[in-house]
């Protein structure tokens, strides 16, 4: 009876260590495409699938953020559209890799940012990208003139994201993902002058997604800043080993195909 017992655990042990082994750690890849409009673009969204997790976030950053998988936003005689799990600029895919071959009209419209995130299932990572901002201001001297002024503000954006994937759903989960920008929201108010010409203010706003996507596919975040002109627009797309659309970066690109 003791031979058959060990007999059992070896063969116990012989099923599952090269199970246990065979696959290797899920990674996965957020990459996000940030462009900042000048104005208020025309446009359209819509969201044709459950992309909150929560209840609770959409209602806290209503009027704030709009989430979307469908849209469109026009500038000038052409558009910026999501459709089919891709984003085109001019009815032309636009690369998520070397944007910069794209020319998009920098008085409407600016890529200000392309940062992307590795990270292990389950696992966070941080990304930082700062930036000095030179801005013009004046302040009035003793004798009443005004002089012009100039300073650097470190102005950029933190994302932080902790992810794992729904493989029977087939989806990625981003269980949180912080986003803090850091930028002019104010100017110092000059006496006797109604211009906002003074000294910049720099402000951080912090906001903070629960979403589930599908691997591969291109996702839209609209966010309007509370202070400041313009809106920012956020290209998100996840990717990762287990469903076949992470790529490295010198890989070829599979997630859209």
């Amino acid at each position: 009876m003791k031979r058959s017992k060990i007999v059992l655990g070896v063969a116990v042990l012989a099923v599952f260590v090269p199970l246990a082994q065979a696959r290797p750690k899920n990674k996965i890849r957020v990459e996000c495409q940030i462009f900042r409009f000048a104005g208020d673009a025309v446009s359209k969204t819509f969201a044709d699938q459950e992309i909150w997790t929560t209840g609770e976030a959409p209602e806290r950053l209503k009027d704030k953020v709009t989430v979307f998988n469908r849209g469109w936003f026009e500038i000038g005689k052409k558009r910026l559209e999501f459709e089919d799990g891709k984003c085109f600029w001019d009815k032309k895919e636009f690369p998520i890799k070397e944007p910069g071959k794209v020319a998009l009209p920098h008085e409407n419209i600016t890529l200000a940012y392309s940062p992307a995130l590795v990270m292990e299932e389950h696992d966070s990572a941080t990304l930082e990208i700062g930036s000095k901002l030179p801005i013009q201001y004046f302040v009035r001297r003793k004798d009443g003139l005004f002089e012009l002024k100039e300073t650097e503000l470190p102005t950029g954006l933190d994302i932080k994201i902790e992810a794992k994937e729904e493989e029977d759903r087939g989806n990625i989960v981003l269980e949180d993902m912080v986003m803090t920008l850091r930028s002019v929201d104010r100017r110092e108010k000059i006496p006797g002058v109604n211009l906002s010409v003074g000294r910049p203010i720099l402000g951080e706003q912090e906001y903070r997604f629960f979403l589930r996507v599908k691997p591969g596919k291109d996702y839209g975040i609209l966010i309007r800043p509370e202070h400041g002109r313009g809106r920012l627009l956020i290209r998100l797309r996840a990717s990762s080993t287990y469903s076949d659309t992470f790529r490295e970066d010198d890989g070829k690109d599979k997630s859209t195909q």
